[in-house]
């Protein structure tokens, strides 16, 4: 019984301690509201564009950077960024990799 209490203040007491760890660590640092969004580039060929449902359906090629092989999938996008675009047309564009990934930026691949 005795080793229980002992276990149970320990953790009680350390708590505080790893969340101020945890706290102070580098990655915890504020960014910049101006910098541009943390994303992923890939380069692919538009298939579908839904601006009303805010999506794009891109067939792209491999992204290293998230280990995605190359694949056609659709993306959640601002129906601004689909200004301009047309189905068949090469892109290149950044995505926000999540639970549902974002197309953040997206142009004409040159």
């Amino acid at each position: 019984m005795k080793i229980m209490l002992i276990a149970a203040a320990a953790l009680a007491f350390s708590g505080p301690a790893l969340a101020q760890a945890a706290h102070d660590t580098p990655a915890m640092t504020h960014m910049d509201p101006a910098a541009p969004a943390p994303g992923a580039q890939g380069s692919g060929i538009v298939r579908k564009l839904d601006a009303k449902g805010g999506a794009v359906t891109l067939q792209h090629g491999p992204i290293a950077a998230l280990k995605w092989p190359a694949m056609t999938m659709t993306f959640k996008i601002e129906p601004g960024l689909l200004t301009g675009l047309r189905v068949g047309q090469k892109v290149d564009f950044t995505v926000k990799p999540g639970a549902t990934p974002e197309v953040v930026a997206i142009k004409s691949a040159g």
